[in-house]
């Protein structure tokens, strides 16, 4: 059973106080420090001394790779056997360290966050300490894109979106013959389909969705105060569709889709959408699939990238966009 965040944070109280040898501890104690804190943290009460024996029993197993040598003192008091031991002072196992290169080469895949202040040289040295004490095989390889514009912007962007400062954007869409500048309060960094989105509030209090390609210089607006995000819940706007296109009211509505033998095990296990179910098997192997999403531009984009295999059956608007842009495509094959 994976150690939860809680967990963790008794066991460090508990290893703090155990370190503050100037007094005694019992578990009544232990117990005590940590709802104090946890309470003041986190909110948390109603602590257990129960918890706190099992928290303790975790420390001095080899689960978490503490061992904490945890003895008690007059069949009473909580102590380390050994003076100089602490949970913070123990080194990484070779299981951690090859976790952590791992995941630093996911880190790294991120680039277009090097030019925030330090990150670069950190990741350097955590790389340089992880390869001297492992094999450092590379073995995670993901898609990216290194001459894809606007990734130099992923670090200021990410800065202005923690201090909350508002933006003056210059900016040229694929539609306007000359660029533009935008003030906006950023809310919101979104990948998708390989390419990198902000999305944020302009002074006109209209979300705005900018495509980090198409932007040509950012700068610190200090003409406009930054606007706090009380319109929309991130994780649900984002939850609710496919990629970043859709208006403040757009509604979620159901789409049922009806997907060929041959596809229906790719859409299956790669769905279109996390609400995505089997509606029902049919016996040639095909299968119907139902939906709760907003329709956007990319929804209609992943439909019409199965061409044939798929088929919308509701709602009718959707199904007669898809026809209509399958009744093009055809036209434009068309022989003369």
């Amino acid at each position: 059973m994976p150690i939860n965040r809680n967990t963790l944070m008794r066991i460090r109280i508990i290893d703090n106080c155990l370190q503050r040898r100037q007094r005694t501890w019992t578990l009544e104690d232990l117990r005590e420090a940590c709802e104090k804190e946890l309470l003041e943290k986190e909110g948390i009460c109603g602590i257990s001394t129960r918890t706190i024996q099992r928290d303790i029993e975790l420390m001095r197993s080899d689960k978490l790779g503490y061992n904490a040598p945890i003895i008690v003192k007059n069949k009473k008091y909580y102590t380390y056997e050994d003076l100089d031991y602490s949970i913070t002072k123990l080194p990484l196992s070779q299981k951690d360290l090859n976790e952590l290169s791992s995941a630093l080469e996911i880190i790294k895949h991120y680039n277009g966050f090097s030019n925030m202040s330090g990150q670069e040289d950190i990741l350097t040295r955590m790389q340089d300490k992880i390869a001297c004490q492992t094999d450092n095989q590379k073995v995670v390889f993901i898609e990216t894109n290194e001459k894809l514009k606007g990734l130099n912007f992923l670090g200021p962007l990410f800065e202005a979106i923690k201090k909350k400062e508002a933006l003056a954007i210059e900016y040229k869409s694929f539609k306007a013959k000359r660029e533009s500048r935008l003030y906006i309060s950023p809310y919101i960094l979104k990948e998708f389909n390989n390419r990198g989105f902000l999305i944020g509030m302009s002074t006109k209090n209209i979300i705005m969705t900018l495509a980090l390609d198409r932007i040509i210089a950012i700068k610190k607006d200090d003409k406009h105060q930054y606007t706090n995000n009380t319109i929309f819940d991130p994780e649900t706007y984002l939850g609710e569709m496919v990629g970043v296109t859709r208006d403040l009211d757009s509604k979620v509505e159901t789409v049922i889709l009806w997907v060929s033998e041959k596809q229906a095990p790719y859409v299956e296990t790669k769905p279109f959408h996390h609400t995505q179910e089997i509606e029902k098997e049919n016996v040639d192997g095909s299968k119907i699939f139902r939906l709760r999403i907003i329709i956007n531009h990319e929804l209609e984009r992943k439909i019409l990238g199965y061409g044939p295999h798929i088929k919308v059956i509701e709602p009718k608007h959707l199904k007669q966009r898809i026809a209509n842009e399958l009744i093009l495509a055809a036209e434009r094959y068309r022989v003369d």
